[in-house]
């Protein structure tokens, strides 16, 4: 039998590579638009699913009054505070390969699973994120209706479900993308320094449509490059599309503010060790296998908003979190929450 992945198997070491990669590699994940939380790790890291984040309501909105001479001002204004209520997830990824597989092929199938698993724990992060933003704004498979989602007041819709026979309107251009910012109001210059997230087809799309030499331009963002559009960075995922109920497709883009999600999650030990956030390896003599564990605890929270969901199991799955019923915005007005989504054919 070669030489094993048990055989060079060095916990610490795995890990702290594992964590090296995720914070380096290109992601949503690792943008602006996500932040480290306490709160949010403090719940990752305790007992319980849920937990409660205070905030103070915003009070910028309140006016002046004009100074009378001895005289009380007429309004007596006040700031109150909110609950937003965040979940854990509990997450876990097997993998695993015979012995056969390593002798057969000269190379090391479980070696190879680990130098991935950062890449892909990002990937699935990141639809974890989609299924929270799907659900805030009501604009996942299903939610055809544009009341449905907290959030539907900054959703923008300009699709049919029969895609092959889209309008020019129908697809996102310039006037459309400039329409939906301005649902963020005042608050719209804070996209610059956020994300868009879009489908690479739409962003080939928009290079047909707009002709501005200056609309895409690339920045850089730490440890790579990034594309903006319209000065607005670009995270593409083919996971913003799904089949329309006639035919064709349609795509969910979502901008986004900096710091609108809030991440937390439970330190990964390493090892032959019992815990709900671990990586472990673990061998079946009798099969001849060895199994890599991917096992994960996080809290990944929109800003502004009330989970009120009731998940079947232990925590909630990416269907359960993608349900528009289950979220509730605590903000005054929704362009506060800094996000806005757009329904297009392409």
């Amino acid at each position: 039998m070669p030489t094993t992945i048990s055989d060079l198997w060095v916990p610490d070491i795995w890990l702290a590579t594992m964590r090296e990669k995720l914070a380096t590699l290109p992601s949503l994940f690792n943008s602006p638009v996500v932040v480290a939380n306490a709160k949010a790790a403090e719940l990752a890291s305790g007992p319980g699913e849920t937990a409660t984040i205070p905030f103070w309501r915003d009070i910028t909105d309140q006016e002046d009054e004009i100074q009378v001479e001895n005289a009380e001002p007429q309004v007596d204004n006040k700031i109150t505070a909110g609950l937003m209520k965040c979940i854990a997830c509990n997450r876990v990824t097997k993998n695993s390969a015979t012995a056969f597989s390593a002798q057969l092929s000269g190379g090391e199938p479980v070696g190879e699973m680990l130098a991935q698993m950062a890449t892909r724990r990002l990937k699935q992060r990141q639809r974890t994120l989609l299924a929270i933003l799907r659900g805030a704004f009501g604009s996942g498979a299903g939610e055809p209706n544009n009341t449905e989602g907290c959030l539907h007041a900054l959703k923008v819709d300009r699709f049919d479900e029969s895609g092959l026979d889209a309008t020019p309107d129908q697809l996102l251009n310039v006037d459309l993308f400039i329409e939906a910012k301005s649902l963020m109001g005042e608050l719209m210059d804070d996209l610059a320094s956020g994300a868009l997230l879009i489908h690479p087809n739409v962003v080939a799309g928009l290079e047909k449509a707009d002709s501005t030499t200056s609309a895409f331009k690339e920045v850089s963002m730490g440890a790579w490059t990034v594309r903006t559009y319209r000065s607005i960075p670009l995270y593409v995922s083919e996971a913003l599309a799904r089949a329309g109920t006639g035919n064709g497709y349609v795509y969910d883009t979502y901008l986004m503010a900096p710091g609108v999600l809030a991440y937390g999650e439970k330190p990964q030990v390493a090892g032959k060790v019992v815990d709900v956030a671990a990586l472990q390896l673990d061998q079946d003599l009798g099969k001849n296998n060895e199994i890599i564990y991917d096992r994960t605890r996080f809290v990944l929270h929109f800003n502004g908003l009330k989970w009120k969901g009731t998940p079947a199991a232990e925590s909630p799955t990416n269907a359960e979190l993608q349900t528009a019923g289950n979220w509730q915005s605590m903000y005054q007005t929704p362009n506060r929450v800094g996000g806005i989504c757009i329904r297009t054919n392409g």
